[in-house]
């Protein structure tokens, strides 16, 4: 499930936890806990955005993730090298 999880984290773009429950059959909860633990293990990394409250323009995302708004909380994760080697394994 693991890795599932961090192929799909991988390939980029936008996704949401709801999303990727239904397309892996499981509840939400579980893949908040697994996103957890692979950025505990060290797979992922949340990418540091500075001042998104400003709108687009302020990291390498900046055109697909819908920063426009204040109100939305956004998290963009990034895969390590470590995650990378794990996806090939």
């Amino acid at each position: 499930m693991l890795i599932k999880i961090l192929k799909s984290l991988a390939k980029g773009g936008r996704y949401s936890n709801k999303l990727m429950a239904i397309e892996l059959g499981v509840d939400e909860s579980l893949i908040e806990q697994m996103i957890d633990k692979l950025l505990h293990m060290g797979y992922i990394e949340k990418e540091k955005i500075n001042s998104c409250g400003d709108g687009c323009g302020c990291c390498s995302s900046k055109k697909s993730c819908g920063s426009g708004s204040k109100s939305i909380d956004i998290n963009i994760w990034k895969v390590t090298e470590k995650g990378k080697k794990a996806i090939c394994n």
